[in-house]
């Protein structure tokens, strides 16, 4: 992922990389005398250094641009990146909930600090009990750590990157300390419990108040986060402390966790990270390699050649070398694939000031729907490593949260119905062989309401330029389109740039604003860490995250019904909507990654869809 968000809020946008374009993968350990120069041959951002043993090291191989660079586990928009979470901070630090369970979105209840939440006050109200877990420095975790966490949440909402106006910690009136084990919180409504679970609950994260409560670096511990302007005060402080990388290693405020690793190394100038087990942990699994090093590299090549030479444990095949996968499988490899909690989407602008009142007739989005060849995609440019998508949540891995009915495809590619539709409302070709509309108006036979004379389709696809199979994609859709009588236009830019293109705030009524149509990253948005996913954010009125200034009364309805509906009724209503009414176009998606391990390291299996990882229960044959 790139750290693609808004300081305003923008809720887990952090998939901004990895979906569709490059994949992880695992690889073996070599003797340390080897790993460091062919990494540095192979332009790894670090080679490892020699301290590394072969015996007892594991090496896993970060993508390109996706090293960890913050600790502090209560991030601002702009530094939550899947790099920071599951390879790093939650390695250190652990949720209250642990989402995933086994290669499945749920909650783990073992990996979970808490016992499940008890409801009460016709479901206002939730009492949680702490199991008993200790900090690595011998102090345990109580729920005075996660009221130091409410606290400086609280005094920091606007910037933290999973903050939705009017949701957790908004929707929650009131925390009851019960004991040292034993909490309650009083929401402002009664919400459906898998949601509030698997969506809100899932955020929080103990804080060791006794180490970290303080104001500044050789001040006292207090209780300064009782008040707003305290709080504030300690959160500034900490978040100071996260930004000077070059600390990591050395800062005594990183070494009191309550996970099983802790940072046992950093490279501030590369990302390269070695952490190794806390002795204090007291969850389940627990470590049997001695050393966890994340190696960074500078592009998908160098990894790949890394990955070729052995010298790497656990890492990634690129799309571009799945030619390969039989040589790395007969040389100490094996291959899985790893699919992400996750969807993929083309945006559609629908405040366009040109063609956005057109983007608004469902019969024009269904054409275009209609002219993506899933299939043809999976199989030519993912070699087989993509499964077509259509609504909100994947087909894999299978989970009661995905509606069935949502998961089969409305508008199947067929460029003759594409044709067939836009014939129907008014569209014909011009000189060029550019549909033009020459019926305006409302009727059924019409181009639709404010669509004017003469407007022609000619569509304006903004990419990234990386990886390589987004432009592969981006030129078939060419092809398809032009068959249709759409002249898509491709403008392929690097993924920071389209970012800024298609996320800034935009005003229709402005000349010259919100002049994108539609928009690529290639990516798709991943769900971590909810199991229950809260689409306001995405393709709600409002929602921070919603580029295409999506609006649909009906969906609102929907969208609201799965945080307050019980059941999973809501939800399944709202995949099998979305899947219909097109809020953008619906796109393959691909593995995070193509996973090549290691033959000789043991427990890797299954992959998170969170994309966590457990090297706690890993080990060598």
């Amino acid at each position: 992922m790139v750290d693609a968000q808004r300081t305003d809020g923008a809720r887990r946008w952090r998939r901004a990389v990895g979906l569709g374009g490059r994949p992880h993968l695992a690889l073996r350990v070599l003797a340390v005398g080897a790993l460091g120069p062919i990494l540095a041959a192979c332009g790894t951002a670090a080679a490892a250094p020699a301290r590394v043993q072969a015996a007892t090291t594991v090496t896993f191989a970060d993508q390109p641009g996706s090293a960890p660079n913050y600790i502090l586990p209560l991030m601002a928009a702009a530094d939550a990146s899947d790099a920071n979470l599951g390879p790093f901070q939650l390695l250190m630090y652990r949720p209250l909930y642990w989402s995933g369970a086994n290669g499945q979105p749920a909650i783990d209840a073992a990996r979970s600090l808490a016992a499940p939440p008890v409801y009460s006050d016709g479901g206002h109200t939730v009492t949680i009990t702490l199991k008993r877990a200790r900090w690595s420095d011998g102090r345990p975790v109580t729920t005075r750590d996660v009221q130091f966490w409410m606290d400086l949440l609280r005094s920091d909402r606007a910037d933290y990157w999973a903050y939705v106006p009017g949701q957790f910690p908004d929707n929650v009136t009131r925390m009851r300390v019960l004991s040292p084990l034993r909490f309650a919180l009083t929401f402002n409504r009664a919400y459906n419990r898998t949601f509030l679970l698997q969506d809100e609950l899932t955020q929080i994260i103990p804080l060791p108040q006794h180490v970290w409560d303080r104001t500044r670096a050789a001040g006292p511990v207090g209780s300064f986060d009782r008040t707003p302007k305290g709080a504030r005060a300690v959160y500034q402080f900490l978040d100071g402390q996260s930004k000077r990388v070059g600390t990591y290693a050395s800062n005594p405020l990183w070494r009191v966790v309550d996970g099983p690793w802790r940072l046992g190394e950093y490279d501030p100038a590369t990302g390269y990270a070695v952490l190794v087990p806390n002795a204090a942990y007291a969850g389940p699994g627990h470590p049997t390699i001695a050393r966890l090093a994340e190696v960074p590299f500078t592009s998908d090549a160098a990894e790949f050649d890394a990955l070729r030479a052995g010298a790497i444990d656990y890492g990634y095949v690129p799309y571009e070398d799945i030619g390969q996968l039989g040589y790395l499988g007969h040389h100490g490899y094996a291959i899985h694939p790893w699919a992400a909690w996750a969807y993929n989407t083309i945006a559609i602008n629908f405040a366009n000031p040109k063609l956005g009142l057109a983007f608004r007739q469902l019969y024009l989005r269904q054409a275009m729907e209609h002219l993506v060849d899933q299939p043809t995609y999976d199989a030519t440019i993912f070699g087989g490593y993509a499964y077509p998508d259509t609504t909100l949540l994947p087909s894999r891995p299978s989970s009661p949260l995905v509606a069935p009915a949502a998961l089969r495809q409305p508008y199947p590619y067929s460029v003759a119905a594409a044709r067939r539709l836009l014939a129907a409302r008014g569209w014909r070709p011009g000189s060029s062989g550019v549909l033009a509309c020459h019926r305006p108006g409302s009727a059924a036979g019409d181009c639709g309401p404010g669509v004017p004379a003469g407007l022609k389709l000619a569509v304006t696809l903004e990419y990234a330029s990386e990886p390589i199979s987004v432009g592969e994609e981006a030129q078939a859709l060419r092809s398809a389109f032009s068959r249709a009588g759409i002249d898509l236009l491709l403008h392929p830019a690097p993924l920071n740039q389209v970012f800024s293109q298609t996320f800034l705030p935009c005003d229709p009524h402005t000349p010259g604003s919100c002049s994108w149509d539609l928009g690529y990253w290639g990516n798709g948005w991943n769900w971590s860490p909810e199991g229950y996913p809260d689409a306001s954010q995405t393709f709600g009125v409002g929602g921070v995250v919603n580029s295409g200034h999506y609006a649909d009364p009906t969906a609102q309805r929907l969208l609201t019904q799965t945080q307050v509906g019980s059941g999973l009724g809501p939800l399944h209503a709202l995949e099998g909507y979305l899947a219909r009414d097109l809020p953008g176009l619906w796109m393959p998606l691909s593995y995070y990654q193509i996973s090549a391990v290691s033959t000789r390291l043991r427990g890797t299996e299954p992959q998170d869809p969170f994309l966590n990882i457990y090297p706690e229960s890993w080990r060598w044959a």
